[in-house]
């Protein structure tokens, strides 16, 4: 595979537009022909299946309906800081597995279409600290021979221009505890290094032993502490720690970020959770080593998984829930931290992650970087005062919201020129802001090595996706096109790009064409137009 260079001059689709107006003209065209789309409820999922996308549009709690239930404790204004908690590799389906994790919805706003920019780790957290798409802040994947990592990030001087510096420079304290960004730091030189913005910072600069969840060193306020092989050494236990210590003494205003390495393979898992999840095993859903109808070049060959590799499957999927369950831990002992100091009642607590995950999907053994739900569809729970519990959020929400989402809650804002947009009217109204996006934008740019942590031999090529709850379009860079209707296959198997009308597909196409080539208030025209609903051609 080849690298691709995604910015606007050099970008694959943008050949298919004769001028910049084309695409509007496209988008207006199918506007006025098709109905403008359908709002669909994911229901709440069992725990061994993904969320689907297709209920009942009056479901109690859902945002939006005529029977929202609003059960707010508190006052939204009356938020003074932010808890963030970010998973790694957490997709639904392993976080409806956990039933600390699954029981989460209920005491917040659950928001069911949380679409990453990228299904991988370095770009997505980039995206959350920039609030850009990948075209735009560039940091393509998790190393910086191929375009990615921390030193891609350091040498653009994004670090120096993104939300620890806004929260910062406004007076918010900021302490980030656990993973960073892939590749730091990258060299010796700069193990007692801080990043910009941060006024606390623990964070693990072994790289791949920090993974394991033992025997890593730390970087503790530009001090370098070792930690060992004990059971208090263990990783995400000592980040929960500083955090829960950071809670006790911060002043207020303060934005906390604890970044659990948990579950990212290896999946580390502590000692008093190693004989859960007996049971557990990869979700027998409607894409288990199964084919789907007319699916793209590069998952043609592919054959089913035998026997040894499902059972190898399951193996490692219920380690992967073992470690899910101290992504719990940490959530807990956030929680009851904050009741214990009083901040329950003016911190805002967000808990998600940087990208989903698949394990015995479509015939493929493990992984992500798929456009596929089980791998860019992500959990995301806001909790906190003022805010509904029980209520789910339908609408299409991105990781690029999440930085102007944080610096308004905490008295600032963030730059024009980023691409997102924030969520706060979603917590202070319990329904849709006017005039939300319609559709938002995932892409694929960087490329996969074997000295990638996310390495995967079998890795897509490079793609474009545009994603509404109705749609999900696709282009990959090696020509081919995908068309799933998410409402009546949420398990996005049938491609039917094929028979679906041709003005559609222009219209889907030009929309996707728009976005991925966006900037600033450009994305947030782009991706608020209706995006068209049409039967099948004949």
């Amino acid at each position: 595979m080849t690298h691709v260079d995604p910015s606007p001059e050099n970008h694959p689709l943008i050949n298919k537009l004769v001028a910049a107006g084309t695409a509007l003209i496209l988008i207006a065209v199918g506007a006025a022909f098709f109905v403008a789309s359908v709002r669909s409820t994911p229901a709440a999922a069992d725990a061994a299946t993904e969320p689907t996308t297709s209920t009942d549009p009056l479901i109690e709690g859902q945002v939006g309906s005529e029977k929202t239930v609003v059960n707010a404790e508190g006052d939204l204004a009356d938020v003074k800081n932010v808890a963030f908690i970010l998973a790694d590799d957490l997709d639904w389906n392993l976080f409806n597995q956990v039933p600390r994790l699954a029981a989460l919805p209920e005491q917040g706003m659950t928001f069911m279409n949380q679409t990453v920019t990228d299904s991988l780790c370095c770009p997505s957290r980039v995206s959350i600290m920039r609030a850009q798409y990948i075209h735009n802040h560039k940091v393509i994947s998790n190393i910086e021979k191929t375009g990615g990592g921390w030193p891609t990030f350091r040498d653009r001087k994004e670090e120096q221009d993104c939300l620890p510096v806004w929260l910062d420079n406004a007076g918010v304290t900021t302490a980030l505890f656990g993973k960073y960004l892939n590749d730091f730091p990258s060299q010796p030189s700069e193990a007692t290094y801080i990043p910009p913005g941060w006024d606390q910072w623990g964070v693990p600069i072994s790289r791949g032993d920090s993974y394991t969840g033992y025997n890593y060193t730390m970087n503790d306020n530009g001090t370098l502490v070792r930690y060992g092989n004990k059971p208090t050494d263990f990783l995400n236990d000592v980040i929960t720690d500083k955090a829960t210590n950071f809670i006790e003494t911060a002043e207020s205003p303060f934005f906390l970020e604890l970044s659990t390495y948990s579950p990212h393979k290896p999946a580390p898992v502590a000692t008093r959770n190693a004989l859960k999840h007996g049971g557990t095993v990869a979700p027998r859903n409607p894409a288990y080593n199964t084919y789907g109808v007319d699916e793209p070049k590069w998952m043609k060959d592919k054959k089913p998984l035998n026997a040894t590799q499902l059972a190898n499957a399951d193996k490692q999927w219920r380690k992967r829930a073992q470690s899910a369950e101290s992504v719990a831990d940490s959530v807990d002992a956030i929680m009851a931290k904050l009741k214990e100091t009083g901040h329950d009642k003016d911190t805002l607590v967000v808990i998600t992650t940087d990208n989903g995950y698949h394990m015995a999907e479509r015939r493929m053994f493990k992984g992500k970087r798929t456009p596929y739900a089980s791998d860019t569809v992500i959990p995301m729970i806001v909790i906190g005062p003022g805010v509904p519990a029980g209520v789910t959020v339908n609408e299409m929400s991105s990781t690029i919201d999440l930085g102007p989402t944080f610096t308004e809650i905490l008295g600032t804002t963030a730059p024009n020129w980023v691409d997102g947009r924030s969520l706060v009217g979603f917590f202070a109204q319990g329904e849709t802001p006017e005039g939300w996006r319609k559709a938002v934008l995932s892409e694929s740019l960087g490329i996969s090595t074997p000295d990638d942590p996310d390495f995967q031999k079998n890795a897509p090529p490079q793609f474009f996706a545009l994603r509404s709850e109705k749609w999900l379009y696709v282009e990959y860079v090696d020509g081919s096109r995908t068309l799933y209707d998410r409402e009546n296959d949420p398990y996005e198997m049938v491609n039917i790009v094929k028979t679906a009308d041709p003005l559609l597909l222009r219209s889907l196409s030009a929309q996707l064409t728009q976005l991925s080539t966006c900037s600033g208030d450009t994305c947030r025209t782009s991706d608020s137009i209706a995006v068209p609903v049409a039967t099948i051609a004949n």
